[in-house]
């Protein structure tokens, strides 16, 4: 297979957003794949080249990471609906001349993914899900980013980072979350900058929530394959969520890996190869 990672880097457009994405592979199928928080489209470089002969991979950055940008929307005030989203990878295949695609998504790009099968089912032949958000609602998502009070205390908690951060400690301490959620948590706060980057990826993808009882209908309805890829060590997003989905979707085909959160690696890109876990567009 073609081991080619040259990076190709385009803007594409659609109702005032512009998405940045990378493109690799020569296969027939394309394959849309989006990336976890704090991370980029270089993720599927190398991660994606086993499968650069069946797909053409469209790797897109998500909001608020490299170049693709809303504007001069307020993500707070202006959240992401899913018509826009749907809208806007509608035009996308057609830009591409393509009648159908694949997903690809890992963590936060996995909700992106779920939630374009709800929306647009006619047009996903198959998807591919790596430890996605989206199987459960957070309640400190949601308690966050839900509600105009919620995002007050979030900005409040990001202008006094100290009693942020006592918090933290407070609801580790007495078990509300785990110590490798803790690590996460202060992984991704690391910075001023890093906080408002939460903030606003959190409050402009409030509305993009797959709803598991009609994706489950859609995905059925419309012969969609489902490959869900978990981390057997994973404390942020553990197997047991996947329990909804697998309610929602008796079809769907999950795959325990020996791996935590991170999961696109040349590693499990390796695994999933030689034990042959993705199935292929027919």
């Amino acid at each position: 297979m073609s081991n080619s990672t040259k990076v190709n880097l385009q803007l594409f457009h659609s109702g005032g957003i512009s998405m940045q994405y990378a493109t690799w592979g020569t296969g027939k199928t394309p394959l849309l794949a989006f990336h976890g928080f704090s991370r980029s489209h270089r993720d599927y470089a190398s991660f994606t080249k086993n499968l650069h002969e069946e797909f053409t991979v469209y790797a897109f950055d998500v909001f608020f990471h490299e170049s693709t940008s809303i504007g001069d929307r307020e993500p707070d005030k202006g959240p992401f609906q899913p018509e826009e989203l749907k809208t806007c990878f509608e035009e996308f295949l057609k830009y591409i001349e393509a009648d159908k695609a694949w997903l690809m998504g890992y963590s936060l790009g996995g909700r992106i993914a779920l939630k374009l099968a709800e929306i647009m089912p006619e047009k996903i032949g198959g998807m591919y899900l790596f430890a996605p958000d989206g199987l459960i609602v957070n309640s400190w998502y949601a308690l966050l980013s839900f509600s105009a009070p919620g995002r007050a205390l979030f900005r409040y908690f990001i202008k006094h980072n100290t009693f942020f951060l006592k918090m933290l400690d407070f609801v580790f301490r007495i078990g509300l979350i785990s110590e490798k959620r803790k690590i996460f948590v202060l992984a991704h706060i690391k910075s001023s900058e890093m906080q408002w980057q939460v903030y606003n990826v959190w409050t402009f993808l409030r509305k993009i929530e797959p709803k598991m009882n009609i994706l489950g209908v859609v995905l059925s309805g419309h012969g969609i394959t489902v490959d869900l890829f978990m981390g057997k060590h994973d404390r942020i997003i553990p197997i047991k969520n996947a329990k909804r989905l697998k309610k929602a979707f008796p079809e769907l085909k999950v795959h325990i890996l020996d791996s935590g959160h991170v999961m696109l690696t040349p590693q499990i890109a390796k695994t999933i190869e030689e034990k042959r876990l993705m199935r292929m567009p027919e």
